[in-house]
């Protein structure tokens, strides 16, 4: 198994599930990292969440995720280089 590596990163988790399931739609698993941290938090923090994808499927993924500029627009995305 390759090592995984954060291909998206957003403050906001809706926009990482969005980016998740175009993923999924096309074969291509991935994991979020830190998805439940405010779930165990007694106050909610911000906190950044990762689109992690393993290095083998980082380059396919990479192209799902920019066809037809698909990323969530609001300004808050930030596609991560391995």
């Amino acid at each position: 198994m390759s090592e995984l590596v954060p291909i998206f990163q957003s403050s906001y988790l809706y926009e990482i599930e969005i980016a998740k399931t175009k993923l999924e739609s096309r074969e291509i698993p991935s994991y979020i990292k830190n998805e439940y941290v405010n779930n165990i938090a007694v106050f909610p923090i911000s906190q950044n969440y990762y689109l992690m994808v393993s290095q083998r499927d980082f380059e396919a993924a990479e192209k799902i995720l920019a066809e037809n500029n698909d990323l969530p627009e609001t300004g808050h995305q930030d596609p991560v280089a391995p």
